[in-house]
């Protein structure tokens, strides 16, 4: 069962009371790095700059895109019940005295990603071997469209895109914690010196849209955050 399923959480209260609250540790899943490396080791750079004009050009950026694992543990504990809209998943966070939503709408805004439609979840099972052959292929005998044809499919394939991105992070966001506290709390029973619970996260976990969620409160209290950030990456 999910987080946001869970039945006994008033809405508009947090998943976790402050009092719960404990360390984590983060490891993301995401590869798009590995992927933005292969397509420009693959490419001169004519052929860059033509790919970097069409839809994808964008996530070339994002070779050391932003993710800080304190700061999304820390906002992942912020969660807050809501009531279910049928219309589309979301996911509230509690930071001060302020809410902020992540929903598809967010998602497409900050990933430049149109909403599109369900993608063949199959063809994920072959993007891996997909990926051995692309860096096989002998680009330099090839015409510059076949090469950007070629460049655009592999990082299509790779990343996925539209809804499936966003099923896919929203997802792993609203599991992550689930009866993580419950855990920690057993664990450190029986090793007391046992100060941190490590999870993963999948999808595409760019904090970018945190970082945008922050940037849209009220300019007093993003200050005061920046002021608390130091302190919670100690």
């Amino acid at each position: 069962m999910a987080k946001s399923e869970s039945p006994d959480i008033e809405v508009g209260k947090m998943y976790f009371r402050y009092t719960d609250h404990f360390s984590g540790r983060i490891s993301t899943m995401c590869k798009l790095s590995l992927v933005v490396k292969a397509i420009e080791e693959k490419l001169t750079k004519p052929r860059l700059s033509m790919f970097k004009k069409d839809i994808f050009g964008h996530f070339l950026e994002c070779r050391s895109f932003p993710f800080s694992g304190v700061i999304l543990h820390n906002l992942l504990l912020r969660q807050v019940a809501h009531k279910e809209d049928s219309r589309e998943d979301q996911l509230w966070f509690q930071i001060g005295e302020h809410l902020i939503r992540l929903s598809i709408v967010e998602w497409c805004l900050v990933t430049g990603l149109s909403f599109g439609v369900d993608t063949n979840k199959k063809m994920m099972k072959w993007s891996r071997g997909y990926g051995i052959l692309f860096k096989k292929l002998k680009f330099e005998e090839m015409d510059d469209m076949d090469a950007l044809k070629i460049a655009l499919f592999y990082f299509a394939d790779i990343r996925p895109w539209g809804l499936l991105s966003w099923e896919m992070i929203y997802e792993s966001l609203d599991n992550a914690l689930f009866e993580k506290d419950e855990k920690f709390k057993k664990t450190r029973l029986k090793n007391s010196d046992h100060n941190i619970e490590k999870y993963n996260l999948y999808g595409f976990t760019s904090g970018a849209w945190i970082y945008e969620a922050i940037g849209g409160l009220p300019s007093t209290w993003v200050v005061k955050m920046k002021k608390k950030i130091p302190r919670i990456l100690q």
